[in-house]
């Protein structure tokens, strides 16, 4: 077209210029040629719709390890001939400049992040001819610049869009797929944009869950005129998804403000290709955009170990510079651990923690045994007074006064506040008759005073450990329960050795009677020769009817604090036989093998379910043991779940789910006899 006209100008100026002079018409014929070589490098040279697009950089596969972080970095948009090799790249966590290196990567590592690109060809019919052929020689031409590890894929544009090849790094099914397009029909040019923006589009295509870049590449000769889809509906599709779209508008006739509406949106650029050669040269020029990655290596410093934070990439070319943000959690570095955290108090700040406990452990014991030491360490003929005193008649009626217990002044303060706190009806003898079922020689208001002072000794303990907010509470809650525990699992431990200890002891018991002693008689033979705590349950029992009572109900006082239900059959036998008569050595004896029956059958079904209750235990006390282990060495992992509202209803809801099964998983592991 430009040859023409440039001939037909110059045979209508060459027509007056014979009433010009020779040199006129020689000047004439000389800026005439001058112009008309303009025009032609014009239409070479592709022109910019907009503003040169400002380089921008993309963070991908980013992998935390020990001392260290890495990740793939790759550019858009940068000035020719400028790569990432030779870029000066700064990384920062937290304010702190991390020390990094970077290295070229290459297409066939199986690490590299996987980006995609999808040409948008228009195939309608008014690219017939040599167009068509100039869009497929630029086709060949990204892809022949393009990195090979770059995904390519094509979509024809014609009267309907044709997802011609799903994105591939298979170049010669590419190349095949290009050098079938034909043209035919109208232009659908959103339709196809729109295509190919689902091919990119994780929601649409799984497959593209995979891609860190993702570029949309349209080339068209005229403006959309068939498309079901509005320009309006596809701009919002387009600022939505995040895929850059570069647009190339091959001729004069094509509407570069319709192009350029597309591009503006996602950070892409638009120009304008007047033939064959700028078409080409554009194509390369978009495909040599599309760097090959480097991998960036930096150090991390100890301190930084654990935390979880934003990671800030920035890279300074010679003429711009970009920033991307990613978060990231850096691993723990066994170098930040080298010895346990330490207290924020003032006073301990210089001392770790497991110095500091094992300080506070042993002032609290020395404290212990300093205080109530003589409450403990009573004598033989104290705790004998003690016990006869509980069955002598009306010295219930009246409370020991605090003057009347051993010790310093100090420990009769404590009791006396113990004493106060089982002044209720009721509370002294429920706390004086598990101290028995626990064998304890405390009287009730000694055992609340050690009780308290076990209390807030936790308290002190957990509000130094954790807030005091949360420390104090809890620390009063488990000390105040696992008091009472403590005292539950030693009665029952007792309980299980009376239980133990009982078919033997009635043996030799028969064995009296046999021998021609009476019952009490073979009582007090056994109260001299067994072991405890059989030996001294009867013993309180031979005391009581001493001192006037009856010896049945001091046996069934003995099963009752015992909680044996074989003492309460035994009772009950030894009732029977004294009203209808009868050989008592049988009796007993027979009792004596049913015990042993039952207890043989007792032990064999604790045994078949000792796997049950072993995994019980695993299962409760795993959570408990990690948890202390991690606070203790790894607090950062666990800190959000105390200091954040989230984290303490995750950790109530856990604490009663905890709960709830190991009721379950006691159900199902007990088994009565």
């Amino acid at each position: 077209m430009t040859g023409r006209n440039d001939r037909g100008l110059l045979s209508r100026y060459s027509g007056s210029c014979g009433a010009l002079t020779p040199r006129a018409s020689g000047a004439l014929r000389a800026w005439v040629a001058t112009a008309g070589v303009a025009l032609v490098l014009a239409g070479v040279a592709p022109v910019p719709a907009r503003a040169e697009v400002s380089p921008n950089v993309i963070v991908t596969g980013v992998q935390a390890s020990t001392g260290a972080v890495e990740f793939f970095l790759a550019a858009r948009h940068l000035p020719p001939g400028v790569t990432l090799a030779g870029a000066r790249i700064g990384v920062r966590a937290d304010g702190v400049e991390l020390a990094s290196t970077v290295r070229q990567v290459a297409h066939t590592d199986r690490a590299t992040p996987v980006r995609a690109v999808v040409l948008v060809v228009d195939a309608s019919g008014s690219m017939r001819g040599a167009r068509l052929t100039a869009a497929r020689a630029a086709a060949a031409d990204y892809a022949a610049v393009a990195p090979p590890g770059v995904r390519l894929g094509l979509v024809t544009v014609a009267t309907r869009p044709t997802v011609a090849l799903a994105p591939t790094a298979d170049r010669a099914a590419f190349a095949a797929t290009v050098a079938r397009i034909s043209a035919d029909g109208d232009t659908a040019l959103y339709d196809g944009v729109a295509a190919a923006a689902r091919l990119l589009d994780p929601a649409a295509t799984p497959a593209a869950a995979r891609y860190a870049e993702r570029r949309i590449v349209v080339l068209s000769d005229g403006a959309d005129t068939t498309s079901g889809l509005a320009l309006a509906e596809l701009q919002r599709d387009l600022a939505r998804g995040r895929a850059t779209v570069d647009a190339v508008a091959f001729g004069a006739s094509a509407d570069l403000g319709q192009l350029a509406s597309l591009t503006d949106r996602t950070g892409g650029q638009t120009v304008r290709a007047r033939d064959q050669q700028a078409l080409r040269a554009a194509f390369r020029a978009m495909a040599a955009e599309v760097s090959a990655p480097v991998v960036v290596t930096a150090v991390v410093p100890p301190e930084l170990g654990g935390r979880s934070t934003e990671l800030r990439v920035t890279v300074t070319l010679p003429s711009a510079s970009a920033t991307a943000t990613t978060p990231v959690t850096f691993r723990m570095d066994p170098r930040a651990a080298a010895g346990p955290a330490r207290f924020s108090s003032p006073a301990a700040r210089q001392t770790g923690l497991l110095t500091a406990l094992a300080s506070l452990a042993a002032g609290v014991l020395l404290g212990g045994f300093l205080l109530f030491g003589p409450l403990i360490g009573r004598s033989t003929a104290q705790r004998r007074l003690a016990t006869l005193d509980q069955f002598v008649i009306g010295r219930r009626a009246a409370a020991p006064t605090p003057a009347a217990f051993p010790g310093a002044p100090m420990v009769r303060a404590a009791v006396a506040v113990g004493e106060r706190s089982v002044s209720a009806p009721g509370r002294r003898d429920r706390i004086e008759l598990a101290l028995d079922r626990a064998g304890s020689s405390l009287r009730a208001a000694e055992w609340q005073a050690i009780r308290l002072a076990v209390t807030l000794a936790t308290a002190v303990l957990l509000a130094l450990v954790l807030p005091w907010w949360l420390g104090a509470p809890l620390g009063l809650l488990a000390g105040w329960i696992g008091t009472g525990q403590y005292l539950r699992l030693r009665a029952a431990r007792r309980s299980r050795r009376f239980a133990d200890q009982l078919p033997d002891a009635l043996q030799l018991l028969v064995s009296s009677l046999r021998a021609g002693f009476s019952l009490q008689q073979a009582i007090d033979a056994l109260v001299r020769e067994g072991e405890e705590p059989v030996a001294g349950e009867l013993g309180r029992a031979l005391a009581e009817t001493r001192l006037g009572g009856d010896l049945e109900d001091a046996l069934e006082r003995v099963g009752e604090r015992n909680s044996s239900r074989d003492m309460a059959w035994l009772v009950m036998a030894i009732r029977i036989q004294r009203e209808v008569g009868g050989n008592l050595s049988e009796v007993l004896e027979t009792a004596v093998t049913t015990m042993r029956e039952r207890a043989r059958l007792g032990r064999h079904v604790r045994a078949l379910s000792a796997e049950g209750r072993l995994s019980a235990l695993v299962l409760l006390g795993m959570p408990i043991v990690l948890a202390a282990w991690m606070f203790a060495f790894r607090r950062d992992y666990l800190r959000p779940l105390y200091t954040q509202p989230l984290g303490l209803m995750m950790l109530f809801a856990s604490v009663v789910m905890m709960v709830i099964g190991g009721l379950w998983l006691r159900k199902l592991v007990r088994v009565e006899v």
